[in-house]
């Protein structure tokens, strides 16, 4: 990796080593499965969206490996890298404690996207006429690759990131990038698909060239696409895949992992016999691959777009504080009302009042709030800091500060509401007798979990809260559900 290294802050000082032993006992206990000789966790903490500024990633990811998690997911590209050296961090800091070893961890990493950091990397190769080869150009601001040289270079940066000398699963990063831009470009579907196979086979050579090397464990693929029907254009075939590896690396090849979205509504994974007649899961037992399900509460529907799967009754505390909310609003409004009227201000509760019914999500409450009301709300403290002094404004801002979290405590009670009859339908279906999930993320991840048998959950828990509502799958049984009975498109 010569010249400037835009990483260099986040790696870590020494390269830990690897998982020496697999698990002795064979004895599986509540919230664990065994695959391939090593105990692993139901659900897994998902690292997309975590970086190394908000001490409540780090919070809430020490409690996951307290509370029981030992399979951990993420991307060189989350976080620009900093989920990477987070986790690398985090474990460092867990095994000198001897909160978990080094053993007990199933660590996956995933690879092929250029964005940030590496976009600025590939950028100065090209200017050093050094470029990378087979680079996807898919839009401005966001490359794709998986040749073996991107795979080395990326390879040894994670490593670095995550202070591990061996990776446990090494992923390709949804490769089906080149399909997409394919299909754009107008490419002939069997040309491009024929181009696609290359390219993973080339990627698989390598792989199977560092496992030997003992830098990784195993490889595998992580694909939005190995759900779809397989007569969808960007369609990625488990079946085609698995022959590619065994041509590769023989019998023992060390193709194990795949990735996939499942949820209620993108229940495809169960539903599509897309691999030579069979569904993803089927092909993953034949095969004694790990399944690992990614985006369980965040799910696409047709027509509705995304649909965030979470929902609990009120509690008595949000009911207060759904009093609490009118109140702080009605005294942001008597805060103002001696300003002179003027388009260029408003009020949080003039806007909130506009508005406020078409926020669908607490994600698109942030970028509302970023894009327009933040900029609106900064002209009305201007405004009375000029015509009522500064202690004016500065009580105003701290009324505004006092404010925000309600409103996004409303917007996520509203938008969990209109899932209250798919939760209690699933308790009916699923949980009449036995323990019944307090929510429906809770619900949704046990049921996944049931479905998968022998898979992990992977699900964002950069909050304790999120770890907490999880808890239940080392503590009681998972329901028995026949894959034919779940989903919008189950029986």
């Amino acid at each position: 990796m010569p010249g400037s290294d835009p990483f260099r802050s986040l790696y870590q000082e020494e390269l830990r080593e690897g998982r020496k032993e697999k698990s002795l006992s064979s004895e599986e206990k509540t919230g664990y499965f065994y695959f391939r000789g090593m105990q692993l966790s139901r659900v897994g903490f998902g690292g997309y969206r975590i970086g190394l500024q908000d001490p409540e990633h780090r919070e809430a990811l020490e409690f996951s490996l307290r509370s029981g998690v030992n399979l951990i997911d993420v991307s060189s590209n989350y976080g620009d890298g900093e989920a990477e050296s987070l986790v690398g961090q985090v474990l460092r800091k867990s095994f000198a404690k001897r909160i978990t070893s080094r053993k007990e961890i199933f660590l996956v990493t995933k690879v092929g996207y250029i964005q940030g950091k590496n976009l600025q990397l590939v950028e100065s190769r090209n200017q050093d006429k050094t470029p990378f080869p087979e680079i996807t150009y898919y839009q401005s601001g966001c490359y794709h690759c998986i040749s073996p040289e991107f795979l080395e270079d990326q390879l040894e940066r994670s490593r670095r990131r995550l202070g591990l000398s061996v990776i446990d699963a090494f992923l390709l990063h949804n490769p089906e990038y080149f399909l997409m831009h394919s299909e754009k470009k107008g490419i002939p579907r069997a040309e491009a698909r024929a181009e696609y196979y290359r390219r993973i086979r080339e990627a698989f050579i390598f792989l199977e060239k560092v496992k030997k090397e003992g830098k990784i464990q195993y490889y595998g693929i992580s694909s939005n696409t190995f759900p779809v029907p397989e007569e969808e254009y960007t369609h990625s075939s488990l079946s085609k895949i698995l022959q590619i590896a065994e041509e590769v690396g023989g019998k023992e090849h060390g193709f194990a992992v795949v990735q996939f979205p499942g949820n209620w509504y993108e229940d495809g994974f169960i539903r599509n016999q897309n691999s030579n007649g069979k569904n993803l899961l089927d092909l993953c037992e034949l095969h004694d691959l790990l399944p690992l399900t990614n985006r369980p509460l965040n799910s696409f529907r047709a027509g509705e777009g995304m649909v965030r799967l979470s929902y609990s009754s009120l509690n008595a505390q949000e009911v207060e504080n759904s009093s609490k909310l009118l109140q702080i609003l009605e005294l942001e409004s008597s805060l103002t009302e001696e300003l002179e009227p003027n388009p260029k201000w408003s009020t949080l509760s003039s806007l909130w009042n506009e508005y406020g019914e078409k926020i669908r999500t607490e994600d698109q409450f942030q970028v509302l709030l970023e894009k327009s009301w933040i900029p609106i709300l900064r002209q009305t403290v201007s405004e009375l800091s000029a015509e009522q002094g500064k202690e004016a404004a500065e009580e105003y801002i701290r009324v505004l500060n006092t404010a925000l979290p309600y409103l996004e405590e409303r917007i996520r009670i509203r938008s969990s509401e209109k899932l209250a009859s798919l939760y209690k339908d699933l308790i009916t279906r699923f949980h009449s007798t036995g323990y019944e999930p307090t929510s429906l993320s809770s619900l949704m991840v046990m049921d996944l979990a049931s479905l998968l048998k022998n898979g992990t959950v992977l699900l964002g828990m950069r909050k304790r809260k999120y770890v907490r509502d999880i808890l239940p799958i080392w503590k009681q049984p998972l329901p028995t559900i026949h894959p034919n009975h779940w989903g919008e498109h189950g029986v």
